[in-house]
């Protein structure tokens, strides 16, 4: 949904219709372990560096990240504003050098969630959603469109990993 609100034409065309058609699979970096419930706090870095920007940080509890073909990623691209202020959105193609996703193993046995190492990611200034410094905005339309899709379930353990655990621990009866 943040795509098609505030993407361009062209970001639309190459990466929402693909996602909405089933083609294509993205994630979200939004969360970091350093930053709470407090998103807007995040510190993961971008700096411009002519015509692409440079990555740096950690995103936690990144679901899907191990098979996203993109990310849907906030990052700071002014320290110097209000936190809400200095935020971007950016599209960030996961086969990109400099990116390491390792699973979050759950008590289940299963990794629904991810950690995400960003180190000098260098993507193109094309795949800023929005305006630069106006990610907060985007971002919150991400949030309530992942809040709408959370509580209309689908994101719960799965039957198959609870009898999967059950079967690992001999409880089955």
């Amino acid at each position: 949904p943040s795509i098609l609100d505030y993407g361009t034409p062209e970001q639309i065309e190459r990466y929402a219709m693909p996602i909405l058609r089933g083609e294509r699979a993205a994630c979200l970096g939004m969360s970091e372990p350093g930053a709470g419930s407090d998103l807007a706090s995040l510190s993961t870095r971008a700096e411009l560096d002519g015509d692409r920007w440079v990555i740096n940080g950690q995103k936690v509890w990144t679901s899907g990240a191990n098979y996203a073909d993109f990310c849907f990623l906030v990052a700071r691209t002014d320290p110097d504003v209000p936190k809400h202020d200095g935020l971007t959105f950016f599209i960030v193609d996961m086969r990109s050098p400099g990116i390491d996703v390792r699973p979050l193993v759950q008590a289940q046995g299963v990794a629904h969630f991810n950690e995400v190492f960003l180190s000098d990611v260098r993507i193109p200034v094309a795949n800023v959603v929005g305006e630069v410094g106006a990610g907060w905005k985007v971002t919150r339309t991400t949030l309530r469109s992942e809040s709408s899709m959370i509580s209309g379930a689908g994101q719960a353990t799965g039957f198959a990993a609870v009898l999967n655990t059950a079967r690992r621990v001999g409880r089955t009866d």
